[in-house]
């Protein structure tokens, strides 16, 4: 399975801001409120084209895009999606 399948199962879908940065996402709820975590690689740019690939995972607020918490980084996708199992 790819990266793009493997996000898929998972609700996540790949998408681009209009300043042309992509990240996979997926809208939730967040302390009551309309937010979206985003995957990208570990500076907050780009997303990943593996599996192995180190993840930054930040949570943002649906009307500003602003971060709500502190991203969590993971040492893999696979690492990522194991934790949302547990």
């Amino acid at each position: 399975m790819n990266v793009e399948e493997a996000m898929e199962k998972h609700g996540f879908r790949l998408s681009a801001s209009c300043s042309g940065k992509a990240a996979y996402t997926k809208f939730l709820k967040h302390k009551g409120k309309r937010a979206y975590i985003s995957i990208t690689g570990p500076g907050g740019e780009g997303f990943p084209a593996t599996l192995e690939e180190p993840v930054r995972v930040a949570i943002h607020d649906l009307r500003s895009g602003d971060e709500v918490g502190t991203p969590e980084d993971f040492a893999s996708v696979n690492a990522f999606l194991e934790s949302l199992a547990n």
